[in-house]
């Protein structure tokens, strides 16, 4: 690495947004390859049995003695090694650059469950393409769908455990009470939502209260409580409410889930539910597969089907024709079931690199009401408080042909990681680059 020469601090300043980007994408293509080219050669050695002349036992062993890592890293080194073997075209991918580092361990992951072997060659192609096209919490959720199509039963066996496992209990130790509990998920993301509507309301109590005393000097630095005080104060709340709530009879079933199920597997459940016996659904159609809340939990579709059949979940089945998502432009804003379709279009707020949840959200114009835009779900999604006026200085977001969130600065380049293979194309042949010189290599 004795090439890498970084810039200064100086120079970093002097560049544009777009030349920054450049460079640290040539810094991330360097890591993934030698991230790639460490677990090849590991393979490599697995394969030859090279560990065995220091008496190594395993391939792991050898890769912590050798090169000083943790056991986890070893261990993480091993799987993506193993998953080279099965994967091929996923290994030369990563080998090329063109995936990420996190992408490569989470296949690995996947590859490491024996239950799946059988459906590894037929994924070959999958993994690799939407590793590189999807963005990491997309493509990890897409793994999970995956690995419950080719592992049914154990999938269905996590599930049962996890629901014959559930426990809740309240411990006193000196001055503290403690509670905890598990279940399955989806029973945890209807906790989550009624949690994270009363931490709101405490926020929101907090803020006028004090807001009426500061004015307009007021500031999230001037709240008096810490966000893991308003957690609590907000679970004091909800068993407040519940009190209430049993004390006047209610059933406690006031709080609704939103949940996004494709039209393939809700079928499929709802055929079995009623005593059908559908044929398995095939992994390869993993891509398409939804079956989760609106921040992205994956969850248990013979558990969330039935939920809706009692009307603890309200589900948003991907494909039906059910809910009116296209209402033309004589509607200015977005309302009722169609600005719920446009939070739930995508799970965070669509500028590159967000992570406000898409419920936190206000349902946004993609092509501006005012420059003859639509509202309609393919004209919308969820755009934050604090990046939603920035369309006001010329940036704005568009969807390509993948239907993938894309953030465009004024100038028309775009932000973040979908430009990040045509920024290192000509690494290939160059090598590693000088990151202070100036001006960074424009895309091709």
């Amino acid at each position: 690495m004795d090439d890498l020469r970084l810039p200064t601090t100086e120079e970093l300043v002097m560049m544009s947004p777009v030349q920054v980007e450049i460079g640290a994408h040539e810094l991330e293509f360097q890591r993934r390859r030698f991230e790639a080219a460490s677990a090849m050669f590991m393979s490599r050695v697995d394969t030859c049995g090279a560990f065995l002349a220091d008496g190594h036992r395993r391939v792991a062993a050898w890769g912590r003695a050798t090169n000083n890592w943790s056991t986890p890293e070893s261990n993480r080194m091993a799987k993506l090694a193993r998953a080279f073997k099965a994967l091929p075209k996923f290994a030369v991918a990563c080998m090329e650059g063109r995936i990420g580092v996190a992408q490569m361990h989470a296949v690995a992951a996947v590859a490491a469950n024996p239950r799946v072997k059988d459906w590894l060659a037929d994924a070959d192609d999958l993994f690799a393409t939407s590793a590189e096209e999807l963005e990491f919490d997309e493509f990890a959720m897409m793994l999970r769908h995956w690995e419950e199509l080719a592992d049914a039963d154990g999938a269905r066996s996590k599930y049962d455990k996890a629901v014959s496992a559930r426990d809740a209990a309240l411990r006193f130790v000196g001055e503290k009470a403690y509670l905890d509990a598990q279940g399955p998920a989806h029973d945890g993301v209807l906790f989550e939502q009624v949690l994270n509507h009363f931490i709101d309301i405490e926020w929101r109590t907090e803020w006028d209260m004090l807001a009426a005393v500061h004015g307009d000097q007021m500031h999230p630095s001037l709240m008096e409580r810490t966000p893991a005080q308003r957690r609590f104060d907000a679970l004091q709340r909800v068993f407040a409410a519940a009190g209430e709530a049993a004390g006047s009879g209610a059933d406690g079933r006031g709080a609704l889930v939103n949940i996004l199920i494709d039209q393939r597997t809700w079928e499929h459940e709802l055929e079995q539910l009623l005593g059908g016996d559908p044929d398995p659904i095939d992994p390869s159609h993993a891509p398409d597969r939804r079956c989760q809340d609106a921040d992205g939990h994956v969850l248990d579709a013979r558990a969330v089907v039935a939920a809706a059949m009692v009307g603890q979940v309200r589900r948003l089945v991907i494909g039906a024709a059910g809910v009116p998502l296209d209402m033309g432009r004589k509607q200015r804003l977005f309302r009722g079931s169609l600005r719920e379709a446009v939070l739930l279009a995508h799970r965070n707020c669509t500028h590159t690199g967000c992570l406000v949840t898409g419920g936190r959200c206000q349902a946004d114009h993609l092509q501006p009401h005012a420059e003859q835009g639509e509202t309609k779900i393919t004209n919308g999604g969820p755009s934050c408080r604090f990046h939603n006026p920035f369309k006001n200085n010329g940036y704005r977001t568009v969807r390509d042909t993948r239907g993938r969130y894309i953030t465009v600065r004024a100038d028309g380049t775009t932000i973040g990681w979908p430009v990040l293979l045509q920024h290192t194309a000509h690494l290939r042949t160059d090598g590693i680059p000088d990151l202070s010189r100036q001006p960074v290599r424009p895309p091709p």
